[in-house]
């Protein structure tokens, strides 16, 4: 109830499962410890794109099977309330509402792999 207070107040009450979140530089600074991507992962946030990302907060995220992906200063293409969608793969970025996409960093396949598995712990119980 509290996920991203101190930034936006009306965050944790109005994101709805599914919907991904759009951040500017540097996002997660600040936050040193797992539980900053936790919480926006259990408020249902599939996937952060941003301009870039505190490294500790980025790596986090992997862990915790929260992907993320930059896309610098195209991030300001995107305003409030555009559909977005994201090929994790490519490293693609799509605004929907524009008709516009956004290359962005494409994350290495073991990161990718992580990400499907729920996270670094699940991912190594399931490794062969």
């Amino acid at each position: 109830e509290h996920a991203m207070e101190d930034i936006d107040t009306t965050f944790a009450p109005n994101v709805k499962a599914g919907e991904i979140m759009v951040a500017g530089k540097n996002f997660g600074c600040g936050s040193s410890r797992e539980h900053a991507p936790g919480v926006i992962k259990a408020k249902g946030v599939p996937v952060i794109v941003a301009h870039s990302f505190a490294r500790i907060f980025f790596r986090n995220a992997i862990n915790i099977g929260l992907p993320v992906i930059e896309i610098g200063e195209q991030v300001n293409h995107i305003d409030a309330g555009d559909a977005i969608g994201v090929d994790l793969s490519k490293g693609i970025v799509y605004n929907l509402t524009k008709n516009e996409q956004y290359q962005g960093t494409e994350l290495p396949q073991f990161i990718q792999d992580i990400a499907a598995a729920g996270g670094l712990v699940n991912f190594a119980k399931h490794r062969k």
